[in-house]
């Protein structure tokens, strides 16, 4: 539900905890599915908007000639990356929203919706025929691929990442508000709910767990790094070195982006602090030890706080807060560790955050840090090719990413802009192969299917671009599948 502000919407989802805890601890069941009713119910009490019908799909063509269609989701909200599974593209209604929908992947016309109890569904998982995600306001969602609800878990609230699946397992992070309102990183059963283990962890974690062989790694907000057992959710290790993304995982190494600090002269000659950021690797042993490479280091406003807080996006993720009832964010989000290590210092801020990630192709790191795509061979520790797609002009500072993380597919990446555009580049040389002029700001990273590129806006429109070329398929969701590890050989 969507209370009028934050104070009445933490009343009001401490009363439903309380509720649905008992209802789990007596009976060990999930909660049943919502009913139309109570749907109905909230809507007349106006704690949430009533639903309003999509579009039929919208042909169009790019300046650059490149064809496809649109759809534009009511509400106008930020939309993170689509899934595509089952001919159909799976998709919230966004940051705000109480909708999520699916698509016929190839016509965009609407296969079916399905109304949340909460508001703000993530980018969705697809494994084995279950679709998961969450809402940013509490609750884990396990549906059919028909639409049906499974079962669905209230968690805590915000929740600002997304889950993983893996072997009949869901796994999620959230605020333990039954308890000491510290975060904890959970496994559940993915046919019944059934909690399986739950682990404390530093705080929330950035865009989603990542699953490889039997272990699970993962970052939180303050930079910590984890490394759990899939089976029984024992620490392997853990580590805090201000890392800035999610991690990717290959051939016994583990790579992420990191936040460093600098101390630099501005323009009058006076001694003033600079973040930057560079990718780094590690040994995924227990031991490993960390190597920064230098030649990726850059300038890095866009994790600086004290620098983002008077910009256009910040500003309007404050907005967004306020419209789902965080005017003053819950301390249970943990937003000042996301402020120091991130630079997001709002609940919308951390939902969109993906940062410097980087993901593995033949073997070598590909990662967009601000602006720049760059590749860099691990074993040299070389960049092998980087490309500005949209470097500041003279004079401004860069205090937003303006490129998505890539999506990789048939020897090409793909990457959204927040000038609107879908670019496609070499994977082996970096070199531009096509771009398309969608005219709506991109923010979360594209998928890829048989053939087209799906990519979402953040006002609202589900775009669909053919590639023209059938090959161009395999990036199926953000990281690339439901472990969201991301490697291409």
């Amino acid at each position: 539900m969507q209370p009028l502000n934050s104070s009445v919407r933490i009343l009001a989802f401490g009363a439903v905890a309380a509720l649905l805890f008992t209802s789990l601890t007596l009976f060990g069941q999930p909660p049943q599915p919502p009913q139309k009713a109570e749907v109905q119910q909230d809507i007349k009490a106006g704690q949430r908007p009533a639903p309003q019908p999509v579009g039929d799909p919208v042909a169009v063509k790019t300046p650059e000639g490149k064809a496809g269609w649109k759809v534009v989701i009511p509400g106008g909200h930020p939309l993170a990356t689509p899934a595509i599974a089952d001919g159909k593209v799976f998709i919230g209604g966004g940051f705000g929203s109480f909708e999520f929908y699916a698509f016929d992947a190839a016509t965009g016309k609407k296969v079916w919706r399905f109304d949340t109890g909460d508001d703000g569904p993530t980018a969705a998982v697809v494994e084995d025929g279950y679709i998961s995600f969450n809402t940013e306001s509490c609750e884990l969602y396990i549906i059919a691929m028909d639409g049906k609800q499974v079962w669905k878990k209230w968690l805590g609230d915000p929740l600002m990442s997304m889950p993983a699946i893996s072997k009949g397992h869901v796994y999620m992070a959230y605020p333990d508000c039954k308890g000491n309102r510290g975060h904890v990183f959970a496994c559940f059963d993915v046919k019944t709910g059934k909690e399986q283990w739950t682990k404390p962890i530093a705080g929330e974690i950035i865009t989603a767990p990542v699953i490889q062989g039997d272990k699970i790694y993962l970052t939180t907000v303050d930079g910590t790094m984890y490394c759990f057992n899939e089976k029984d959710g024992i620490v392997a290790w853990s580590e805090k070195k201000n890392a800035t993304s999610s991690p990717a995982v290959f051939d016994g190494k583990l790579y992420f982006s990191q936040r460093t600090e600098e101390t630099v002269k501005d323009k009058a000659g006076k001694e003033v602090k600079q973040q930057m950021e560079n990718l780094a690797g590690r040994d995924v042993d227990t031991n490993g030890k960390i190597k920064a490479y230098d030649a990726t280091k850059r300038p890095a406003d866009y994790l600086d706080m004290a620098k983002r807080q008077d910009g256009m996006v910040e500003k309007g993720n404050k907005a967004k807060d306020a419209g789902v009832g965080f005017a003053t964010a819950p301390a249970a989000a943990g937003l000042p560790k996301a402020a120091a290590n991130l630079g997001q210092a709002t609940v919308a801020g951390v939902w969109s955050y993906q940062g410097s990630r980087p993901f593995i192709y033949k073997g070598n790191l590909i990662s967009t840090m601000g602006d720049t795509v760059k590749c860099i061979d691990p074993k040299t520790e070389k960049i092998l090719w980087k490309q500005e797609l949209h470097p500041p002009k003279k004079g401004e500072t860069l205090v937003d990413c303006a490129v998505t993380p890539p999506a990789i597919a048939n020897g090409k990446l793909f990457v959204g802009t927040s000038k609107g555009e879908v670019i496609c580049l070499s994977a082996e040389t970096g070199k531009e192969l096509w771009r398309a002029t969608v005219g709506a700001p991109i923010t979360f990273q594209p998928a890829v299917a048989n053939g087209r590129v799906y990519v979402a806006s953040s006002n609202g429109m589900l775009f669909c671009i053919e590639t023209g070329d059938r090959k161009d398929d395999g990036w199926f969701m953000w990281g690339g599948n439901a472990q969201h590890n991301g490697i291409v050989k």
